[in-house]
């Protein structure tokens, strides 16, 4: 359906040394592990991450106390002097009410302190906590400690989400050895390292779940003789060796996809920018007809600028996608709107068609008032459900939402409607043209001729040719090399199609083109005979000849 689309290049921050995450625990935290509530730490774990994910932007600077998370609670950014109230977590709590608990900020941005274990200052004791130990609360406070420089949540995939609960339960919270120099138990956000000796080099599969990344490899990651993991020379962070995961045939591929698709977008723009002009400047071609052309050309222009900014601005920089700000994930909504707008203009134009053969007059100042609102603001009603509703879960908002999401059938649904009832619109279409035909008893083989052109011209008008597209074959299969460079190529360059076919190719705007060409021809030639005859007039000799001077003497 062209929701999703190739990123797999995102995977060349790998080639630089850049990964997602630091090592998560401590030799210092490395206690007992009958001691530790491991269903615990995993809800504690889990709600620091949907803290980060949710909590608003905090400005430094400013008299007010930072968001936090204090193992127990979400605090959001705070002003001083004012107090914060949160519900009692629905973790570790052994009452049976609802309370609630609140902090105080003080004055110069410092919040009241806390103990996580809530027995510091009483704040937590409304809420009858689950008594923890110690070596528990030490182990969490290192690692949320440690977790503040990742920056993508183990939660964003549920495949890497379910890895890392099994390293808090089988690493995290177990014990290292004793006997020897060691670097700690480490998640790094893909994979769950062991604790590993002092000298050595360990090896884990290459995660599965990671696009452009070959599954029969191995990573590793080097402990120093220090029992510290080695740190990269430009993060100075703890560095997993993923670059050996990289299948770089399968990026290679996938960058020249993109390339495809920038292409065909430019070319697209071009051409129907070109269109757009010759429809606006020919008065004479002002009709309902031409009016569902035009908005269906912008809607194409907006939607292939967006996709190039995409793919030149988002995906060619890993670093935006990690990051998931604001703006890119605004630009992922209008991308969509704007391709939701393009599928309704295709339904305009099969519906205005379909309505000509059906009813004998159409009142077409009306029936383009019900286009504006199915093109341009039915999208609207769709896009916001869908923004909202994938907002509303952050697992689905990491990557600058570029990750296929479970709510894609909100936008996929309509758009299969929608395009169903085009083709439904284009057979009924070619029948009655065929009956026509047959009415002016022309030969079967020009008839033919004419059904064929009519079909063959509307499918990319009415955006027929994406019905193929959803049957996308499995990621490295054979089937795959080939489905994708034609996948972005009838996406891509469909616009171009469209202005080739409804303009340039069109017999009016050709005669209109001709008519004005000969027009200037004429008008130039007529100006250029003139200023040739004034210039001839003016660079006549100036010496008189006899005759002359003696008309010039009697004058």
């Amino acid at each position: 359906m062209g929701w999703t689309n190739s990123y797999s290049i995102l995977f060349k921050l790998l080639e630089l040394g850049l990964v997602l995450g630091v090592h998560l625990s401590d030799s210092s935290s490395r206690l007992e592990a009958d001691e530790v509530d491991k269903v615990l730490l995993r809800h504690q774990l889990k709600a620091y991450w949907m803290c980060r994910l949710n909590v608003t932007q905090y400005a430094k600077g400013n008299d007010s106390c930072p968001p936090e998370f204090d193992g127990w609670g979400c605090w959001e950014a705070t002003p001083a002097g004012q107090v914060a109230k949160i519900e009692c977590p629905s973790f570790g709590s052994l009452a049976e009410d609802k309370n609630f608990v609140t902090r105080t900020c003080h004055t110069g941005g410092k919040w009241a302190i806390s103990g996580i274990d809530g027995e510091e200052d009483g704040e937590y004791l409304r809420c009858q906590l689950k008594k923890i130990s110690a070596n528990h609360k030490k182990i969490l406070e290192n690692l949320l400690h440690e977790m503040d420089d990742i920056k993508t949540s183990p939660y964003a995939m549920s495949e890497s989400a379910q890895e890392f609960e099994r390293c808090i339960n089988d690493v995290l919270s177990s014990p290292g050895p004793t006997d020897k120099l060691y670097c700690p138990g480490t998640f790094d956000g893909w994979s769950c390292w062991n604790a590993t000796s002092a000298g050595d080099v360990v090896y884990v599969p290459c995660p599965v779940f990671v696009t452009g990344f070959h599954p029969g490899r191995y990573a590793h990651k080097v402990c120093e003789e220090d029992g510290s993991w080695f740190l990269h020379p430009e993060t100075n962070k703890t560095w997993s060796n993923y670059t050996t995961c990289i299948d770089k045939d399968d990026l290679s591929f996938r960058d020249k996809i993109n390339k495809i698709y920038i292409a065909g977008y430019s070319i697209s723009v071009i051409a129907l920018s070109v269109s757009l002009v010759i429809f606006f400047y020919f008065r004479s071609m002002k009709c309902t007809r031409i009016t569902i052309h035009k908005n269906l050309f912008v809607s194409f222009i907006i939607n292939n600028i967006l996709w190039i900014v995409w793919y030149t601005e988002v995906i060619k920089y890993p670093e935006v996608l990690f990051s998931n700000k604001t703006a890119c994930q605004v630009l992922h909504v209008l991308v969509h709107y704007f391709l939701l707008s393009n599928y309704m203009w295709m339904f305009c134009e099969g519906l205005y068609l379909h309505t000509l053969l059906v009813i004998a007059f159409v009142a077409e100042d009306k029936i383009m008032k019900w286009f504006y609102i199915l093109g341009w603001g039915s999208p609207i009603v769709v896009i916001t459900c869908y923004a909202g509703v994938r907002s509303s879960y952050p697992e689905d908002t990491v990557f600058c939402w570029i990750e296929e999401s479970r709510f894609t059938w909100i936008l996929s649904g309509p758009v299969c409607i929608f395009m169903l009832l085009n083709f439904i619109f284009l057979i009924n279409i070619v029948r009655v043209l065929v009956t026509k035909l047959r009415a002016v008893n022309s030969p079967d083989t020009h008839q033919t001729r004419k059904a064929v052109r009519a079909t063959l011209i509307l499918i990319p008008l009415l955006g027929l040719h994406y019905i193929i597209t959803p049957f996308r074959p499995e990621p490295g299969s054979p089937e795959e090399a080939v489905y994708e460079p034609i996948s972005a190529a009838v996406a891509s360059f469909q616009g171009l199609c469209v202005s080739l076919l409804f303009c340039f190719f069109n017999g009016e705007v050709i005669a209109l083109i001709k008519k004005k060409w000969q027009q200037t021809f004429t008008t130039w030639g007529n100006d250029t005979n003139r200023n040739y005859a004034v210039t001839t007039m003016s660079t006549m000799p100036t010496t008189p000849s006899h005759h002359d001077r003696e008309d010039t003497t009697a004058v």
